[in-house]
């Protein structure tokens, strides 16, 4: 009987081949702990049977929290998966606006209250 990290490994193995590339992180981790990625794979797949947004909508959601983290590859993903729940060229441009704007607006929010923990308040 193979051990679990065996199983996870052959999944991902089994994943990477419809995909046509390598999938590095969970890969990694499953080599590290192979729990940890048991667990992330039941949660996601929680996700998807209970989720009431529609794939367009969670496809949007996802590229800009893609977006807001700024990893690359978590991006890159992100598009395609994007473009393939037929957000249009716009409706992509429109999601990296509003993020660049709502993370923006986080940053100054915190700028200010670190200015005003040093100069005081500013009313």
């Amino acid at each position: 009987m193979a051990t679990l990290k065996e199983q996870i490994l052959q999944q991902i193995t089994e994943e990477e081949q419809k995909l046509g590339r390598k999938i590095v992180l969970r890969r990694y981790l499953a080599e590290i702990n192979p729990h940890l990625v048991q667990a992330q794979g039941a949660a996601a797949q929680a996700l998807r049977e209970e989720n009431p947004l529609d794939p367009h909508m969670l496809a949007a959601v996802n590229l800009a929290a893609a977006l807001a983290t700024r990893v690359p590859l978590c991006i890159k993903n992100n598009l395609r998966a994007a473009q393939n729940a037929g957000l249009s060229t716009e409706q992509i441009g429109a999601i990296m606006a509003q993020t660049q704007f709502m993370t923006g607006t986080a940053v100054l929010s915190a700028s200010l209250e670190g200015l005003e923990a040093l100069l005081g308040p500013l009313d």
